[in-house]
């Protein structure tokens, strides 16, 4: 048991909401449909399928899967024949849930379970179902399958339709502790001095601390803070920023969005300074360097908000990054 990959001792934090799961598993009271709400990489998928895994297991102890038996290892392989996965489809510009999607949910769903006296539907990026696969499964979770539970999972129920969330029982994953951060990145290698930086810039999310340590999150907010420092005295070059661009090209959109949001996030720690907790303590003594006035800042915030929604369509990342930086830099004057 202690090496099964679905148990709860796997999941780092949300004490509280594992014990009322647990409860809701053990007394055979689980909702027929849940929404799984909280920021992305904070332990819902997890608690998702450690769930599934407990109520479709053959010997459950007190809400947790036994670990053992052949249902729970189907569930973690992913293979249970009554564990049924609904994710976005990726394309070039968009993910998104199709309603073709959710037709092949609800005809496995209606069917008598095989291995187990239930089935188990998750939906990851419920918030990503366009309007037909919404309505769909609107549908099916108004007149559900007896013997069928749906999980949702989404970082912010409110993006859901309104008459999908009246018929859910709703769930918030609360964000970790930085210090719940830390530890668990130390327990897995990371250095001391790392995890350090990683927690206190992740969010409250152990995935985005993990994600942010792979893409190399570190040196993308170290690059954000030298272009400000540099923009500020008047010192960013054209040279500077083709060179960033030549940088940026090789970086995915979803890097290049991390890079604008500790731009922002370093913006708005100059602003507000005194009046709230920074998102970069650990560098309070470069940042209150920085001499901007007001308005400046909050220009320069708006421009960041402009160019991450034209991040969003097909713009070219390296022209981006070069006409942002530019006109950060105009508007410093």
């Amino acid at each position: 048991m202690e090496n099964f990959k679905l148990s709860w001792e796997k999941l780092i934090g949300h004490a509280a909401t594992v014990k009322y799961l647990r409860k809701c598993i053990a007394e055979e009271k689980f909702p027929h449909a849940v929404i799984f709400s909280g920021a992305e990489g904070i332990g819902k998928r997890l608690s998702a399928e450690i769930c599934a895994a407990a109520l479709l297991c053959d010997n459950p102890v007190d809400g947790k899967p036994c670990g053992t038996c052949e249902n729970c290892h189907l569930v973690a392989a992913h293979t249970h024949p009554d564990f049924y996965v609904v994710e976005p489809e990726e394309t070039k510009t968009v993910r998104n849930i199709k309603i073709g999607q959710i037709r092949a949910m609800q005809a496995e769903a209606i069917l008598r379970p095989i291995n187990s006296s239930r089935r188990v539907v998750i939906i990851d990026g419920a918030e990503l179902m366009n309007t037909a696969a919404a309505n769909s499964l609107l549908k099916t979770i108004e007149e559900p399958p007896s013997q069928t539970i749906f999980i949702l999972l989404t970082p912010n129920r409110s993006t859901l339709l309104m008459t999908i969330r009246s018929r859910c029982l709703s769930i918030n994953f609360e964000k970790l502790e930085t210090d719940e951060i830390r530890a668990a990145l130390i327990s897995q290698g990371t250095d001391a001095e790392e995890a350090d930086r990683l927690a206190i810039i992740s969010s409250g999310s152990l995935g985005r601390a993990l994600k942010l340590k792979d893409s190399g999150g570190l040196q993308m907010r170290e690059e954000a803070l030298s272009a400000l420092e540099k923009i500020s005295q008047s010192r960013l070059t054209n040279e500077d920023i083709f060179k960033t661009g030549e940088t940026v090209k090789e970086w995915s959109r979803d890097n290049f969005a991390d890079f604008m949001v500790y731009m922002q996030k370093i913006l708005r720690d100059i602003s507000f300074a005194e009046i709230s907790a920074p998102y970069n303590p650990d560098l309070s003594s470069r940042i209150s360097n920085i001499k901007l006035s007001e308005r400046k800042i909050f220009a320069m915030i708006e421009l960041g908000a402009q160019f991450y929604r034209r991040l969003q369509s097909n713009a070219n990342l390296r022209l981006l990054a070069e006409a942002y930086l530019f006109r950060l830099r105009e508007l410093s004057k």
